[in-house]
């Protein structure tokens, strides 16, 4: 196993990203604990903020009204 340096675990994650592999599949070929690569997968999607273009078209979650009726 190898040990990338933060520059390298961003351009791993981008090419990852172009990929089309599983996670296990690019880690092993790239030679890097998957644990690590999956942390630096989460480190980005942290980073990056998600825009409202984005998030327009998927339903909001709400709250529903629930009716507590005691059984006979």
């Amino acid at each position: 196993m190898r040990r990338p340096n933060p520059d390298e675990w961003k351009q791993l994650v981008e090419e990852f990203e172009a990929s089309g592999l599983t996670q296990k599949e690019f880690a092993d070929r790239q030679q890097v604990s998957l644990g690590g690569f999956q942390y630096w997968l989460y480190k980005k999607s942290r980073a990056t903020p998600v825009r409202r273009s984005e998030t327009a078209g998927r339903p909001r979650a709400a709250f529903l009204p629930v009716e507590v009726v005691a059984s006979p």
